[in-house]
């Protein structure tokens, strides 16, 4: 296969689940003859995420680190990342091996038949209750918001083509939730359905307050009344504290 898939994966205090997960990645890729750079976005980690980053780089150089200067969010990180993709095709998962490496060539498979963006959606979600949540509101906010056919669903784990790529890095709002962005340029979307893991490392942070954040931001920045116009603002630079990429990328 001559495509390149990058994939871009925002990354959290993830110090023992980065190896595995790139293992896991780099198997699947190479048996299926997928050429891939997997672009890792350490989003101002308190652990030794960016550390193992680098070991990663160092071993292969299909890996490329970036290390954002302060925290600024899984979305924002994600959105990062996507500036720095150079693959015909973008795949965005989480950091956390909830999200099966091998789902990626489904995702790939699906999209190859004419789709803009194939959403992964999990058979049954093995999140915490807040999660969960969090989830469905989303997908019923986004019923209301867009133009999204009823039955799709959306969810982090996606992959998205080049033309669709090029129209959401130029969003200028300054609060990024990448679905939104996505949905908005009316895109051909389809969903697979997969299996997803239970959580190996570490605890979800959301709660209540963050979820109820969450929804009121969507409805201000992407909803469809006029008024919601005011929340319109541009996006604040990212400072990169750090990245393997060079120099000359890195400042495009």
């Amino acid at each position: 296969m001559s495509d390149l898939i990058s994939i871009v994966i925002p990354v959290y205090n993830s110090e023992d689940s980065l190896f595995e997960l790139y293992q896991s990645i780099k198997e699947v890729m190479e048996f299926n003859q997928i050429k891939f750079e997997l672009i890792l976005v350490d989003d101002n980690s308190l652990d030794q995420s960016y550390q193992k980053i680098l070991a990663l780089n160092k071993k292969d150089k299909q890996v490329k680190g970036i290390r954002l200067s302060k925290n600024f969010g899984q979305q924002n990180a994600i959105f990062c990342g996507l500036q720095f993709a150079k693959g015909q095709y973008i795949v965005t998962m989480d950091d956390d091996l909830q999200h099966q490496a091998q789902t990626i060539l489904s995702l790939y498979q699906q999209i190859k038949k004419g789709y803009d963006v194939v959403y992964a959606i999990p058979k049954q979600r093995s999140d915490n209750f807040y999660r969960s949540l969090g989830s469905k509101l989303t997908n019923f906010l986004f019923n209301h918001i867009s133009s999204k056919k009823k039955g799709i669903r959306v969810s982090s784990f996606r992959i998205i083509n080049k033309k669709i790529l090029e129209k959401i890095i130029i969003c200028k709002k300054s609060f990024i939730y990448l679905s939104a962005i996505i949905l908005k340029e009316n895109p051909k979307i389809a969903n697979i359905y997969t299996e997803q893991q239970p959580r190996k490392y570490g605890v979800s942070n959301y709660n209540f307050i963050k979820l109820l954040k969450l929804f009121l931001k969507l409805y201000l920045y992407y909803g469809k009344s006029p008024f919601l116009k005011y929340f319109y603002s541009k996006k604040e630079q990212f400072l990169i504290a750090e990245s393997t990429f060079k120099k000359k990328e890195e400042s495009k």
